[in-house]
């Protein structure tokens, strides 16, 4: 017997990794065109049966100065690292990077916004989604009337 075909839950698949694609295509394109300023944290994406996590390294960042904003199946994580350099010093070499940033996430699966968590522990911002659970629809038997005469 042949595997039974989910048209709808395909359509989704294929929109979401469409929507991922040319997401990121276009961002990376922004950054190499150089029309965004600022640099560019690290981060990791995970998950498992419930949640998914993101961790950011954002060292030197103040937790007030990180705005995360959730967009259908997109997390955005900005801010900005400002500069503490005094100005009697000379620097031979400054390689950590100031200025804004801005990251965008694009998640395999929709997440419920309201219970989106985030802590900062040594410069590691990790963010913490649950999972929508798409319920499988319930079956509901009608029943055939007797036609009137």
């Amino acid at each position: 017997m042949g595997k039974r075909i989910k048209p709808v839950s395909r359509i989704d698949k294929i929109e979401q990794e469409i929507n991922q694609i040319v997401g990121e295509f276009f961002y990376q394109k922004r950054e190499l065109l150089g029309l965004d300023e600022g640099w560019n944290p690290n981060l990791d994406v995970c998950e498992n049966k419930n949640e998914i996590t993101v961790e950011i390294e954002l060292p030197g960042v103040v937790q007030k100065d990180i705005t995360l904003l959730l967009h259908s199946n997109r997390l955005e994580i900005k801010g900005i690292k400002k500069e503490n350099l005094p100005d009697q010093i000379k620097y031979i070499r400054l390689e950590r990077e100031y200025g804004p940033f801005r990251r965008f996430v694009f998640l395999p699966q929709a997440v419920v916004p309201e219970k989106a968590t985030a802590s900062m522990k040594n410069g590691v911002l990790t963010i913490t989604l649950k999972k929508l659970k798409r319920e499988k629809p319930k079956e509901h038997m009608v029943k055939i009337q007797k036609e009137k005469e």
